[in-house]
């Protein structure tokens, strides 16, 4: 037998974030990146994790990284979200980019401000553009865009 139920359902999310992830943010609210580097190989990690995914040590360093990076990879998305901040629909199509902060080697994934007319290039620099008011969350960063 098969069949489905339709219902609306008010669902409420609360997320919880590790300790790494925490420090991050604490620095993001202040307008400060960092990395967690491991101390066995000093690959750099960002977003933050626990432990290095080659050695397995724990990672208990942490180095400033800029706001500035290169793009390692975008695309172009055509599904409209709802922003988690203000609760209203983001504008599609948007970009979204792997970006390689200077000083980390891993990637972060974040919003990517299209120039007009201008296809991005992998490669290209970018610049994060933060919210005047911070609160210590992903967001606070709005977008990256390109300089070129």
């Amino acid at each position: 037998m098969t069949g489905s139920v339709s219902a609306e359902m008010d669902l409420t999310w609360r997320y919880a974030a590790s300790a790494p992830m925490r420090r991050f943010l604490e620095g993001v609210a202040e307008g400060r990146l960092e990395a967690g580097r491991c101390t066995g190989c000093g690959r750099r990690y960002l977003p933050p994790r626990p432990f290095c995914g080659r050695c397995r040590l724990a990672i208990t360093e942490w180095v400033p990284v800029t706001d500035r990076g290169v793009l390692e990879a975008w695309t172009l998305v055509h599904l409209p979200i709802r922003d988690g901040r203000s609760g209203e629909m983001r504008p599609s199509p948007y970009g979204m980019g792997l970006i390689r902060l200077d000083g980390a080697d891993t990637t972060l994934n974040h919003y990517l401000q299209l120039p007009d007319g201008v296809e991005p290039r992998i490669g290209d620099r970018v610049q994060a553009v933060w919210r005047p008011e911070r609160r210590g969350a992903m967001d606070d960063i709005l977008h990256f865009e390109v300089i070129r």
